[in-house]
C-alpha cells in the first residue's frame, strides 16, 4: 500500500532519526505501516519545548528603558516566579575572564560550576541538573541546576543559572525558556549599555555646547533655518530658545539675503567644508554686533548641515578703530620682526608715507638700505643688540630718504627723521628671542625745531655779543660837547639795537618785517607828527643778519636828520622807498630823501660814529652798496642789500661790527 499523497507530518528530530533507523533495520512492511509507527509515536512523546510567548512579551516590556542590574534583577525576579526556583542569577564573562551576576536582591557572586560542567556549557548548549543524591556530577544533596549559556563570537560571554527548591527533572520547554532569558538579557544589557554611552555622550555634548563661551548655531545649508542653539547664543542675541529656533540665519545676518550671506562665506574658505570670516549681526533689540564665525558643514540623517561659532568682536574692533585712530593721530607706525624667517611687516601712517620699503615680507637688509648712510651702522647695531638679548629695548633716531612724487625715493638730501622703539614680543622654546615688535614715529618736525633751536641758541649768544660789541665801541667813539649830551646820544643807540633785537625776537630770529623796522626807528624822533614820514615799497622780510645793522643805519640817519636835516624844523619831512629785484642776490634798493630842511652846505667836515657803523655793517659786512648826496634841499641817501647773501650769512663772530669801528679814528 502506498502512503496518501497530502498528509504532511513533520517529526520532531529525536523521532525522525528514530523512525529512520528502524527503516534501516527492515522493521516496516511498507510507507503506511511506517507512518502508523511515526504516529503512535508522536502520540506518546512528551510536549515539545515550547518558548513560552507570554512570558517572553511580558520580560521584553518590562526590560524597556533599564540598566543592566535593574534588568538583570527584574529577569531574574520574572523567570524564579515562572518556574517555580529559589535562586536565579546571572553571570556576566568578560574577555578578560572576570564576571558580574545580578539576581532580584541586587549583584551576588552566583555559584560556581565544576570546571567539567563549565566546559560543557562553554559549548553553547544548555545544561540541566535534577540534583540531589543520584548526580555524581554534583556534591550530595545540591539542588537541581539550570545552566543557559551564551556565546558571542564563539566565546562564552553570558551564563544563567536557575536553582530548584528541590530536586526535580528539568523539562525541555523550561531549558529553551532559560537559553531565551539568557539570550534577551544579553541583548538588554547590550542596548542598555549603547543608550547609556549614547545618553552619556548626548550630556557631553549638551554640556560643553551650552557651557561654550561663544554662541553656536546649528543651522539647514540648504534653507539657511535655525535648527539648534546654545545658551550663549541665547544670552548674546536676546532670544529665547524657542524664538530662536523659529528664525533663519538672514534674520540676524545684515546681509539677510542666503546667496550674499553663501557668496561671502565662500570668499573665506580655510579648505573644503570650512569657513572663517568676519560679518555683522543683528541681536533682537536690532543692535549691530561684529562677529567673527567660523562655519563647519556636515551631512546628518540625509541632510547638509552646518555648525557655526559665532564669537563677538564688537569691543574687539572698537579698540582697533580707536587704535588706528590714535596712532594716525600721533604719525605712528606698527612694525614687527620675525627674527628666524628674516621677515618684517609693518602698517599705519608712516608705513604709508615711507612706500619704499614694502608693508610685508621685508628682509633686514631691505629696511636697513633707506637709512641714511651716516645713521645706519648704529640702527643696525642697537637692533642686531637686541636681538641678541644684550639690551632690553630698541631705540633709534634715524633719517629715511623722503619718497618723490612717483613714490620712489627722492634723490639728494631730502630726508625725513624717523624715531623707532622695540622690544622682545615672543621667544622660542629656549628662550632666545623669535619675534622683535615696536612702534615707529615721523619725528622731523621735533628734529627740525630742536635744530632751529640750536640755531637760535647760537644766533642769539653770537648777536648779543656783536650788540655788546657795539654798545662797548658807541660809548668809547660818540663824542658830545656835554654829559647830557653824550648820555642822550649813547642811550638812542643802545635802544635802536633793543628795537632790532625785539623784532627779530617776535619772528624767533627768522627775521624782520622791513617796514615795522622803519617805523621803530624813526618814529621816536618824529615828536608826534607821523604825516612827516612816508613809505613806499613791497613787503619784505629782512634776513636776521641784515635786521640789526639796517636799524643801526636808520638810527644814525634819523639822528642826524634831527640835529642838521629836515627833523630838524617843523615842516621837514623824510621819506623812503625801496625795491628788490629778481636777480639771483635778491638785491634790496633804498632810497633815504629828506625835504623841508635847512639847505645843505656839502658833506661835514668829519665822518661821525653814524658813518662809520654804516660803512661797517652795510658795506664792509654785508657786502651791499652805501651813497650819500649832501647837494639840494635834502640829505639822499641811498642803500643797497643782497638778501640772498644776508640769508646765508652765518652767526658774526664777536666783534665783527665793533671791530671796525674801533679801528677807526676821529
Amino acid at each position: 500500500m502506498s502512503a496518501p499523497s497530502n498528509p504532511k507530518v513533520v517529526l520532531p528530530p529525536s523521532l525522525d532519526a528514530l523512525v529512520r533507523a528502524r527503516m534501516e533495520a527492515g522493521g516496516y512492511a511498507d510507507a503506511e505501516a511506517v507512518l502508523e509507527a511515526a504516529l503512535k509515536l508522536l502520540a506518546a512523546a512528551p510536549e515539545p519545548p515550547q518558548p513560552g510567548h507570554a512570558l517572553l512579551l511580558r520580560l521584553e516590556k518590562r526590560l524597556q528603558g533599564l540598566g543592566g542590574a535593574e534588568a538583570m534583577a527584574t529577569a531574574a525576579a520574572l523567570l524564579g516566579e515562572a518556574l517555580d526556583l529559589s535562586r536565579v542569577s546571572f553571570r556576566e564573562l568578560t574577555p578578560g575572564g572576570s564576571a558580574e551576576g545580578w539576581s532580584p536582591s541586587g549583584p551576588v557572586a552566583p555559584p560556581d560550576l565544576p570546571p567539567a560542567l563549565l566546559e560543557a556549557v562553554a559549548e553553547g548548549q544548555p545544561l540541566a541538573l535534577p540534583g540531589g543524591d543520584g548526580d555524581d556530577r554534583l556534591p550530595a544533596g545540591a539542588p537541581a541546576i539550570l545552566a543557559a549559556p551564551r556565546l558571542e563570537d564563539g566565546r562564552l560571554s553570558g551564563l544563567l543559572l536557575a536553582e530548584a527548591p528541590a530536586p526535580r527533572a528539568w523539562r525541555r520547554r523550561e531549558l529553551a525558556l532559560a537559553a531565551e532569558f539568557a539570550a534577551r538579557l544579553a541583548s538588554a544589557l547590550r542596548r542598555a549599555r549603547m543608550e547609556a554611552a549614547l545618553f552619556e555622550s548626548e550630556q557631553r555634548y549638551r554640556t560643553l555646547f551650552d557651557a561654550c563661551p561663544f554662541a553656536i548655531i546649528i543651522i539647514d545649508t540648504a534653507t539657511h533655518a535655525v535648527l539648534d542653539v546654545n545658551e550663549n547664543a541665547c544670552e548674546s542675541y536676546g532670544y529665547s530658545r524657542d524664538a530662536f529656533l523659529r528664525l533663519r540665519i538672514g534674520d540676524l545676518d545684515v546681509r539677510r539675503e542666503p546667496e550674499a550671506i553663501r557668496a561671502h562665506a565662500r570668499g573665506f574658505t580655510i579648505r573644503p567644508g570650512v569657513q572663517q570670516f568676519e560679518t555683522q549681526h543683528r541681536d533682537s533689540a536690532g543692535r549691530v554686533r561684529d562677529v567673527l564665525v567660523r562655519v563647519h558643514g556636515l551631512r546628518l540623517g540625509g541632510r547638509d548641515i552646518s555648525y557655526g561659532a559665532h564669537v563677538d568682536i564688537t569691543d574687539r574692533k572698537a579698540a582697533e578703530a580707536r587704535l588706528r585712530l590714535a596712532l594716525r593721530a600721533a604719525r605712528l607706525g606698527t612694525w614687527e620682526f620675525d627674527l628666524a624667517a628674516d621677515r618684517g611687516r609693518r602698517a599705519g601712517p608712516l608705513a604709508e608715507a615711507t612706500p619704499q620699503v614694502a608693508a610685508e615680507g621685508f628682509g633686514m637688509a631691505e629696511w636697513i638700505e633707506p637709512i641714511h648712510p651716516e645713521d645706519r651702522p648704529a640702527v643696525q647695531a642697537a637692533f642686531e643688540a637686541l636681538a641678541r638679548d644684550e639690551r632690553p629695548e630698541f631705540r633709534a633716531e634715524f633719517r629715511v630718504r623722503r619718497p618723490g612724487a612717483d613714490g620712489q625715493s627722492a634723490a639728494g638730501t631730502d630726508w625725513i627723521w624717523i624715531s623707532s622703539h622695540g622690544a622682545v614680543a615672543e621667544r622660542d622654546g629656549a628662550g632666545r628671542p623669535r619675534r622683535i615688535a615696536g612702534v615707529a614715529q615721523d619725528c622731523t618736525d621735533r628734529k627740525q625745531a630742536e635744530e632751529r633751536q640750536a640755531l637760535l641758541t647760537r644766533e642769539v649768544d653770537h648777536r648779543a655779543k656783536n650788540a655788546l660789541a657795539v654798545v662797548q665801541a658807541a660809548l668809547r667813539l660818540t663824542r658830545a660837547e656835554t654829559l647830557p649830551l653824550y648820555r642822550r646820544a649813547v642811550e638812542g643807540r643802545v635802544a635802536a639795537l633793543a628795537r632790532a633785537q625785539t623784532l627779530l625776537a617776535e619772528d624767533r630770529w627768522t627775521g624782520a618785517d622791513l617796514a615795522a623796522l622803519l617805523r621803530g626807528e624813526i618814529e621816536p624822533f618824529l615828536s608826534g607828527r607821523a604825516q612827516a614820514l612816508r613809505l613806499e615799497g613791497p613787503a619784505v622780510l629782512l634776513p636776521a643778519a641784515a635786521a640789526q645793522p639796517l636799524a643801526m643805519a636808520m638810527h644814525e640817519l634819523a639822528t642826524n636828520a634831527t640835529k642838521h636835516g629836515a627833523l630838524s624844523v617843523p615842516q621837514g619831512e623824510i621819506a623812503i622807498a625801496w625795491t628788490v629785484d629778481d636777480s639771483a642776490e635778491r638785491r634790496l634798493r633804498m632810497l633815504w630823501q629828506e625835504r623841508g630842511g635847512p639847505a645843505l652846505q656839502g658833506p661835514p667836515a668829519r665822518r661821525g660814529f653814524g658813518a662809520r657803523v654804516m660803512e661797517a655793517t652795510l658795506r664792509g659786512q654785508l657786502g651791499g652798496a652805501l651813497a650819500f648826496d649832501w647837494a639840494g634841499e635834502g640829505l639822499l641817501c641811498r642803500l643797497e642789500l643782497p638778501l640772498q647773501r644776508a640769508a646765508g650769512h652765518g652767526p658774526l663772530p664777536s666783534g665783527a661790527v665793533a671791530g671796525p669801528l674801533a679801528e677807526a679814528k676821529d
